[in-house]
């Protein structure tokens, strides 16, 4: 189920973040971001380190959509021990679970 969110898959082309297949029947946004490519890191920073970061940053934020579908998954299946107790900690677990995918589909965190 969508969020209100930009459908995934979501891919880098270049520093442009945008849906992998474009869908404009079901969506209004074909550029989720364009990441500056001057100034984005410390002066005192390593070049090679911070490309690193930058695009280790660039994966995650392409797989957040599946991430949340993921977590979705992931919850429907926690649930399910959620009045076992032999579960010593699920409904913290749960609220960890419920608490991330609210903040996804921006409701209350």
């Amino acid at each position: 189920m969508n969020a209100g969110h930009t459908p995934g898959p979501w891919i880098w082309a270049g520093y442009v973040l945008r849906p992998e297949v474009p869908y404009p029947e079901g969506s209004s946004v074909h550029t989720i971001l364009e990441a500056e490519t001057l100034g984005w890191r410390y002066l005192s920073s390593d070049l090679d380190t911070a490309l690193r970061e930058s695009e280790a940053n660039m994966r995650l934020i392409a797989a957040a959509p599946e991430l949340r579908d993921a977590l979705k998954l992931a919850e429907e299946f926690v649930a399910g021990f959620e009045n076992d107790d032999c579960q010593i900690g699920i409904g913290i677990k749960l609220a960890i679970i419920r608490s991330a995918i609210a903040k996804a589909d921006g409701g209350e965190l």
